[in-house]
């Protein structure tokens, strides 16, 4: 699910709107921590990140 990124602990910077695994119980949500992550993943998920990070900081150039 799509959510704030602050406070993982997949090493994802925070302040990002990034897919992550979740579960939710009485209408709220929290991380699934510890599941494991290959380095295939990792490296996308960096790569994600820096995607996400990139944009969000366009956005910011164009918005002042």
């Amino acid at each position: 699910m799509g959510v704030i990124s602050d406070g993982n602990s997949y090493g994802v910077p925070d302040d990002l709107l990034y897919s992550f695994p979740v579960v939710i119980k009485n209408k709220t949500w929290k991380f699934v921590e510890g599941l494991p992550i290959n380095d295939f993943s990792r490296e996308k998920m960096d790569l994600t990140a820096k995607e996400l990070t990139e944009e969000k900081e366009t956005a910011f150039e164009f918005l002042s």
